[in-house]
């Protein structure tokens, strides 16, 4: 069981976490956003929470609330990760179109890559992975089931100048071009998947991440080349457990040698307190 923390993204810091909230700078954008894990006191002092730039306030208990925005933020607010810029908003779920605990995943795969490699990543969203995984010069398949996050991961393309032909858009549901792709006899050198909890494909298909992720595992396993490297899955299903990918994961790749590493993704404080924000497994050939 691995603890994986960020160590190169540095204009994301994560301040302080306390009362259901976290208390974090991107860049010079201060924000409070709510976790419900966080059932412990702040670290700081009233006066540095309330500088923050912005608060989310929830409404309801889907998820769903309106930001408080308590300073002005940059218009167009973009953020960089070494060489790459990533186009940030605030969204009415909370998010800012990138998780910064990614980043251990983004310096895990990039260690992998030796060459133009075909990138398949599922449930793709705004486009973390793809923009690295790009910029390295891999040809991604990027996969998402909502147009306004294929946009926003286009939008990320364009800004980093990628070439037009480094990355195939696809709107579609992930296990549904899975199949297709088998069909077709496709092959990849590597595939990432970020599964939600629970959603929806464009044709109203419902996704659950317990029932259907093992299927969908099956199958990516077919994808994978003689010479594949990596396999990530990152998980937000507060129902799973890393055991439990760690476990589908081994069912899913038995006839492909190599290790299989899982744990929990980590953002660390300046208190150097943890705080866990996901799950996730990974296989990488040995």
């Amino acid at each position: 069981m691995q603890l994986e923390t960020p160590t190169n993204f540095k204009d994301f810091e994560l301040l302080d976490t306390g009362n259901g909230y976290r208390l974090e700078r991107w860049e010079a954008v201060v924000l409070q956003r709510p976790d419900p894990q966080i059932i412990w006191q702040p670290s700081l002092a009233q006066g540095e929470w309330d500088k923050a730039s912005a608060i989310f306030l929830p409404a309801g208990g889907d998820g769903n609330g309106r930001w408080e925005i308590k300073k002005p933020l940059p218009s167009p607010w973009i953020i960089p990760y070494k060489d790459i810029k990533f186009l940030l908003k605030l969204s009415p779920f909370k998010h800012t179109g990138l998780f910064a605990e990614q980043a251990a995943q983004w310096e895990w795969m990039s260690e992998k890559i030796n060459g133009k490699l075909k990138i398949l990543n599922l449930f793709g969203y705004t486009g973390g992975a793809t923009m690295v995984l790009a910029k390295a010069g891999c040809e991604v398949t990027h996969v998402d089931a909502s147009k306004p996050a294929i946009t926003w991961a286009s939008a990320n393309a364009k800004l980093n100048n990628l070439p037009a032909d480094s990355v195939r858009w696809i709107l579609d549901d992930a296990a549904k071009f899975v199949k297709r792709e088998l069909k077709r006899g496709v092959k990849y050198h590597g595939i990432i998947m970020d599964p939600p909890a629970f959603g929806h494909s464009p044709t109203g298909k419902t996704w659950k991440f317990n029932q259907d992720l093992p299927g969908l595992l099956t199958d990516c396993a077919q994808l994978l080349s003689d010479d594949a490297k990596f396999l990530i899955i990152n998980g937000y299903a507060t129902n799973s457990s890393a055991l439990a990918l760690n476990n589908i994961l081994e069912d899913s790749l038995k006839n492909h040698a190599g290790k299989i590493e899982f744990g929990e993704l980590c953002l660390k404080q300046k208190s150097e307190r943890l705080i866990s924000t996901g799950i996730f497994a990974r296989w990488a050939k040995t």
